[in-house]
Formats: structure tokens, sequence, C-alpha cells
């Protein structure tokens, strides 16, 4: 093998081992949260600030500029679709300019997936929710950001990083 050709694959090497180690470990600049009352972890930037309800079901994390925010929900047993459903129904009711974009079911970790713009007092908010049933609880995860820069924020590695105990 050629001295390039193996130069080529060592930092192929290193580069898998370097994001694997960074997916492994935790993002850089990223802390995680576990509840071992309702089980489960999610890791979301340092910079952002949480707050959790006394009886530790709902978990909200808020970007420093307010823009944009995550929200856990830890509530009973119904099929994720049954949760999904109460939870559009209320957004619904809750605002008058609520567009759903999409209500569906989801391969893989999550069970259901919901879409989602809003007007709020501030601007246009773009929002995904992510439903997961288990045999004690449905979980939802819910973000929400400014429409314009929703996908600039690091839902995707908050999404990703929810973990069940």
């Amino acid at each position: 093998m050629s001295s390039s050709k193996k130069y080529l694959l060592l930092v192929f090497g290193l580069a898998v081992l370097t994001i694997g180690g960074a997916i492994g470990c935790g993002q850089p600049g990223f802390t995680t949260y576990t509840n071992d009352v309702e089980g489960y972890s999610v890791s979301y930037p340092e910079n952002w600030v949480a707050e959790i309800s006394k009886d530790s079901t709902i978990y909200i994390i808020k970007s420093p500029s307010r823009y944009a925010s995550m929200r856990i929900d830890v509530i009973g047993t119904m099929s994720a679709q049954q949760a999904a459903q109460r939870w559009i129904t209320a957004m619904g009711t809750g605002s008058l300019d609520f567009a759903l974009l999409e209500n569906k079911p989801m391969e893989g970790f999550w069970n259901w997936y919901v879409s989602y713009d809003y007007e709020a007092d501030i601007g246009q908010y773009h929002g995904e929710a992510y439903f997961k049933s288990t045999s004690d609880h449905v979980y939802k995860l819910d973000t929400a950001g400014d429409l314009e820069r929703y996908d600039t924020y690091p839902f995707s590695t908050i999404i990703s990083s929810f973990k069940l105990k």
C-alpha cells in the first residue's frame, strides 16, 4: 500500500474515532440531565436554562435568547397516538393560529411525531413533538423555536440524546 493511501486511511480512522467518541461521551458544551424518578436522561447545551416541576413530570429548557425551548412531559399510560391527539387538541384550543403540518406514526425509538407552526406574541414559531409510549408512561419531547431560525437550534442533538433508563 502506498504511503498516501496509508495516510488517508489513518486520517479516516482518526475521524471515525473522534466522531464516535463525541457521540459516545456526549457533545462538548452539553450537559446531561437524568430524571431517576421518571426514568430518562437528556442532554442539552450548557448555556440553556432548565426548570423542573415539583412532581418531576415536566422538564423545560430554554435557550439564552428565549426564542427556543424544549419540554419533556411524562404522562400516564396510553398510546403515543392518543397522547398526540390530546396534545394537538390542547394546542389547537390554546392558539388561534395553530397550523398542524404533520401527524404520523414513526419507526424506530419514537412512536409518534407531530409538526406544527403557531403565532406567538413575539412572532411565528415552529415546533415538533415526539412521543414514546412504554408500559408505564408516555414521554413527550416537544421542541419550539422561532420559525426563521428553527433549523439553527441544536434540537436534533437534544432529541437524539433522549434515553430511557
